[in-house]
């Protein structure tokens, strides 16, 4: 059994690694940065995992002969999937970002509304994701668009809803279904939410150790320099007062002195992690 599970998830991360070097590998080898090379790989576990957990959906919509959430699951599905084709051309990650975040709005907009106006929780996480998804994939700015344009449809719902206009259009499911999904679906988003942003924020937290070992090791290598520096200066001073005494300049000795306790000073200023005077 544990065999089996270990050949599972190697395959598994086997096909993750292969699909993720053919997505992504052409703006990661034009990236030099490494925080970029994170938010890149951000938005393809985005992708990736929502496409991969929509999979399971379409085929019980299937079943069920469900078609018009067939249709629009399909579509949305394969709105991700030409997200990923438009990335591994090398089109910068923002703008797949961008559209991943709107096809996460306005598909279940539009479901929302044609299941007169739901604002459920079905519907509310994944706005939430999109936003999020904005902010973190491109800047605030584009997350406050995309907050603006959910609240301009919530604004809509509300008015709709309190004045009793209702839309003759007929639901893609009944409440039974809507309360029989909800758990499911809840299900997805979490762990889309704990494996796209879980990874993301790992791997920030990862170049973080790294850029602090970075600096330290720069840090230890100036003073490594600046002490042999040191060490050379005062070792010339020294065969320098050594040389004068011998052939009887007392005078400059004094003064060779004085400049070994500077370079001595020096080092010890260097050790202490200051600029020395």
């Amino acid at each position: 059994m544990s065999a089996n599970n270990s050949s599972i998830s190697t395959l598994s991360s086997a096909i993750y690694n292969a699909v993720s070097e053919m997505v992504t590998g052409k703006l990661i080898r034009k990236s030099a940065c490494a925080w970029e090379q994170a938010r890149i790989r951000m938005v393809f576990d985005y992708i990736f995992t929502y496409t991969l957990l929509l999979i399971p959906i379409i085929a019980a919509l299937t079943v069920l002969h469900d078609i018009p959430n067939l249709i629009i699951t399909i579509a949305f599905a394969m709105i991700f999937v030409s997200c990923g084709i438009l990335m591994s051309t090398g089109i910068p990650h923002n703008h797949i970002g961008v559209l991943a975040a709107l096809n996460t709005l306005l598909t279940p907009m539009i479901c929302s509304f044609l299941n007169d106006m739901d604002i459920s929780p079905i519907y509310a996480i994944p706005w939430l994701m999109a936003c999020m998804l904005g902010y973190f994939a491109v800047n605030l700015r584009t997350s406050l668009s995309l907050m603006a344009l959910l609240l301009i449809y919530l604004g809509l719902a509300a008015w709709m809803k309190l004045d009793q206009i209702r839309v003759n259009l007929p639901p893609t499911y009944s409440v039974k279904d809507r309360y029989l999904a909800t758990p499911f679906l809840m299900l997805v988003y979490l762990v889309i939410i704990l494996r796209v942003w879980g990874v993301y924020f790992r791997n920030i937290f990862r170049l973080e150790r790294e850029q602090t070992l970075l600096k330290q090791q720069e840090f230890s290598s100036l003073i490594n320099q600046n002490l042999i520096k040191q060490f050379l200066l005062v070792k010339g001073l020294s065969r320098s007062g050594k040389d004068d005494f011998l052939e009887g300049n007392t005078d400059l000795i004094d003064a060779r002195f004085s400049e070994i306790e500077k370079q001595c000073d020096s080092a010890i200023h260097y050790l202490d992690g200051r600029q020395p005077d």
